[in-house]
C-alpha cells in the first residue's frame, strides 16, 4: 500500500459522517460535523480536518462529549444571541451558532452570536468559506486549552485561539484569513513531532525558557505568540469575544481535547456583517475586486512570483482536489474506514 491514498471528497465525507452517527449522532449533526471537516480537507489544512476524527469520537466514547446535545439559543436582542452548546461536539454547536447568526445579519444587518459549553471546532477556515457561499462576511474566533503563558509570563493561562475573517466576492477566491496567535500552531508542531522532523528555530522555547528545534521539546515548553506583545494582546480580545461574553469558560478554566477527564467547555463567537444590505451588491462587489485588484497588482519580490491575498491558496485547492480528489495517509485513512465500520 502506498503512503497516500487520493479519495473522493464524496466518499471522504460518507464515511466521516458514517463514523460520527456510529458514535450516536444524529444524522443532521453528522453530516454538519463531516461537512466541516472534509471543507477543512479539501483547503489543504491537512492538520485540522479528518485527521482530528480518532480523537473527537475517543472523547465522546469516554463521555467528554455529549453526541445528542441540547443546544440552547438565549436570544438577548434581535442581532444578539449567546447558545450553550451542552457540550456537544464542537463543529455541531458551531455550524448552529454561523447559521444562526447569518440569519440574524441577513434581518438585521449584523449579528453576534457567543457559544459557551463547546468543544474544539477545528479551524476557522470553513466556517469562513461558508459564510463567503452566503454572501456574508465573517470575522470568529474560539478559545482553546492552555498552551500559551501571557507575555512576560511562564504559566501557562491562554489558549492559542484563532481569529478568522471572511469577505465574500462575485466569483474568484473569497478573503479567508485562518490565524492562530501563535509563530505556528500546535497542530503543524505535532505533525512535525510524529514525523521525526525538526521544527523551525523560533516556534517555540523549551521549558527551561531556550529556543529549540525540537517540537517535542516545544509543545512541552512554550509557543510564541506572533508579533509578541501584539499577538498576546490579539488572543485575550478572542477569549473576552468568545469566553467573557458568552459566560463560559475562559483562560486556563478551557479543558483540553487531547485528555479525556472533562468536558472542554470551549468558547466561539461569530460576528457577521451582510454586505450587500450595508453597501447594495453592485458596490460592494465592484469595491471589493478594486480592492484584490490593487493589492495584486504588487510588482512580485521575486521574477516569477505572485502576490496572493488570503484564502487563495485554499480556494485553488479546493478547485484541485474537488477534481481530483483529497491526499490522505494510507493510516489514516484506514482508521477513518474503521471509526465508519467498526
Amino acid at each position: 500500500m502506498s503512503d497516500t491514498i487520493i479519495i473522493s471528497a464524496e466518499e471522504l465525507s460518507d464515511l466521516t459522517r458514517q463514523a460520527f452517527e456510529r458514535a450516536g449522532f444524529c444524522e443532521i449533526d453528522a453530516e454538519a460535523a463531516a461537512e466541516i471537516l472534509v471543507t477543512t480537507d479539501l483547503m489543504g489544512i491537512s492538520t485540522h480536518g479528518v485527521h482530528r476524527l480518532d480523537q473527537y469520537l475517543k472523547r465522546v466514547r469516554a463521555g467528554m462529549i455529549n453526541p445528542a446535545p441540547n443546544i440552547i439559543t438565549d436570544d438577548r436582542a434581535p442581532a444578539l444571541a449567546i447558545l450553550d452548546g451542552d457540550d456537544g461536539q464542537g463543529q455541531v454547536v458551531a455550524a448552529r451558532a454561523l447559521e444562526l447568526a447569518m440569519s440574524k445579519a441577513r434581518a438585521n444587518g449584523i449579528a453576534y452570536v457567543a457559544v459557551k459549553n463547546s468543544n474544539h471546532f477545528g479551524a476557522t477556515a470553513p466556517y469562513g468559506f461558508a459564510a463567503s457561499v452566503a454572501a456574508m462576511a465573517l470575522m470568529c474566533g474560539t478559545s482553546a486549552s492552555p498552551a500559551m503563558a501571557p507575555f512576560g509570563g511562564r504559566d501557562l493561562k491562554m489558549g492559542n485561539n484563532p481569529f478568522g475573517f471572511a469577505a465574500p466576492r462575485r466569483s474568484g477566491a473569497p478573503f479567508i484569513l485562518d490565524m492562530a496567535m501563535s509563530v505556528a500552531a500546535r497542530g503543524k508542531m505535532r505533525k512535525l513531532r510524529d514525523a521525526g522532523e525538526a521544527m523551525p528555530i523560533g516556534w517555540a522555547l523549551d521549558a527551561a525558557g531556550k529556543p529549540t528545534t525540537d517540537p517535542a521539546a516545544g509543545l512541552d515548553g512554550f509557543i510564541q505568540f506572533i508579533g509578541g506583545h501584539k499577538g498576546y494582546g490579539l488572543s485575550l480580545m478572542v477569549e473576552m469575544l468568545g469566553g467573557l461574553l458568552s459566560g463560559g469558560r475562559f483562560l486556563d478554566d478551557v479543558g483540553d481535547m487531547w485528555a479525556e477527564e472533562e468536558p472542554q467547555g470551549v468558547s466561539h463567537f461569530f460576528i457577521v456583517i451582510d454586505p450587500i444590505r450595508l453597501m447594495g451588491a453592485g458596490d460592494y462587489y465592484e469595491r471589493i475586486e478594486s480592492f484584490v485588484s490593487k493589492v495584486k497588482s504588487s510588482a512580485p519580490f521575486h521574477e516569477g512570483g505572485e502576490v496572493l491575498i488570503p484564502g487563495e491558496v485554499e480556494y485553488r485547492a479546493i478547485q484541485e482536489r474537488r477534481e481530483t480528489g483529497i491526499p490522505l495517509a494510507a493510516e489514516l485513512l484506514e482508521t477513518v474506514k474503521r471509526l465508519a465500520t467498526a
